[in-house]
């Protein structure tokens, strides 16, 4: 999540987009709107849920439930009129990206599997001083 609201600031800071004025919106944030920073944190969050618990009989509790919040979180960004739809799908896509990124680097080192290249590694002798 820290890493998530690190990226949606130093975005923000980099396009300088501003935010709609299709309507009168109820609310009136300040801050530039490209990515939407509610669409990238509520993303980053389900998709870390779904990671920890992927394999387990929770994970589609975790993607049903999950979907349910990060599409009301993006409806309702677009209804007070504060993003652009592609506001939220660059904050999804982003958060997305982050959240494998962060997976592939922490989660092998996490389960102490080795890769294929380090068992093949081994001479004949030690396999089987192994097994």
């Amino acid at each position: 999540m820290v890493g998530s609201t690190f990226i949606n600031r130093t975005a923000k800071l980099l396009f300088h987009r501003t935010r709609p004025s299709l309507w009168d919106a109820f609310s009136h944030p300040s801050g530039f709107a490209f990515p939407s920073g509610h669409a990238m944190a509520s993303m980053s969050l389900v998709s870390a849920l779904v990671i920890l618990t992927w394999g387990t009989r929770w994970c589609w509790l975790v993607v049903l439930f999950g979907s349910v919040f990060v599409g009301t979180i993006a409806w309702t960004r677009l209804y007070l009129g504060v993003h652009f739809p592609s506001d939220i799908l660059a904050g999804w896509m982003v958060s997305l990206a982050w959240s494998i990124s962060v997976s592939l680097v922490v989660r092998p080192h996490l389960t102490g599997k080795t890769s294929p290249k380090e068992e093949t590694l081994l001479s004949s002798e030690e396999a089987q001083a192994v097994n």
